[in-house]
């Protein structure tokens, strides 16, 4: 009775191990299709970027707006640095105290004198 309880175990365990595997198995398979697919893409890309593939309107368009997506990620791509002032990053005036007079107290070293007078 013993022994039976123990093939089932082993049977469950078996069986959820190769059930594991697989389900690992299919989600890299589906990571290697998008990265095949995005392969497919960039290399179609190229094909139209050089004149050398003609293809529908609906897949014209749809290129066109990777074209469109694309201009617009680089010319956001260096607004992205910025700080909230729009000085590059570096130049954190509040953080840096670049201010122009060295003696002048902040207002947590103002309240900080104040309670010591």
């Amino acid at each position: 009775m013993a022994s039976d309880s123990l093939d089932t175990l082993r049977e469950v365990v078996v069986s959820s191990s190769r059930t594991g595997r697989l389900r690992v198995d299919l989600a890299l398979l589906a990571r290697e299709k998008q990265q095949l697919l995005a392969r497919l893409g960039e290399q179609v890309s190229q094909l139209l970027d050089e004149g050398k593939l003609e293809v529908p309107e609906g897949v014209r368009q749809t290129y066109d707006r990777v074209k469109d997506v694309d201009a617009r990620i680089k010319a956001d791509a260096g607004r992205a640095h910025d700080n909230a002032y729009g000085a590059p990053r570096g130049y954190e005036p509040e953080a840096g105290g670049y201010g122009d007079a060295d003696d002048e107290l902040d207002e947590h070293a103002e309240l900080a004198q104040e309670t010591k007078r």
